[in-house]
């Protein structure tokens, strides 16, 4: 009987917190994009990529620059260690529909891409990170 118990305790267990092994861990992190004027960048997607696992994490930037990462699940975190990061934006403008939204200023293209963007962070293995990202207003 308390073989019993215990075998459902760890196959509740498992089910609750999840017993994929071919999952990374991943850690909690959150943090600002903003631009080199202080300014936050107002919308678009930041994605980093782990140069030792090559998991990618996401999450939406949001109106004040602020953005959560997911790995697997929304918020769940990214890797530890190095990261490689881009910022990918999609602002259609066709000149004519007059938008309500203010999405301010578009990202220079060069951070859209994990070779030219030149962008990096560090994931620590702990509670919570924050990050911030300042990116040059124009690249040379």
């Amino acid at each position: 009987m308390f073989t019993k118990r215990v075998a459902l305790v760890v196959i509740a267990g498992c089910l609750l917190t999840g017993c994929r092994s071919d999952r990374i861990q991943t850690y909690p992190a959150q943090g600002l994009v903003l631009f080199d004027d202080g300014q936050p960048v107002k919308n678009g997607t930041i994605e980093l990529e782990s140069v030792e696992f090559k998991t990618t994490a996401s999450g939406q930037i949001r109106e004040d620059g602020t953005f959560v990462l997911g790995t697997y699940t929304p918020n769940d975190g990214a890797a530890s260690g190095k990261h490689r990061v881009i910022i990918v934006q999609l602002i259609v403008s066709d000149g004519v529909t007059k938008h309500q939204k203010d999405h301010g200023r578009a990202v220079p293209t060069q951070y859209s891409r994990y070779e030219t963007s030149g962008l990096t962070v560090e994931i620590q293995p702990q509670k919570q990170n924050s990050l911030t990202l300042k990116l040059q207003s124009k690249r040379t």
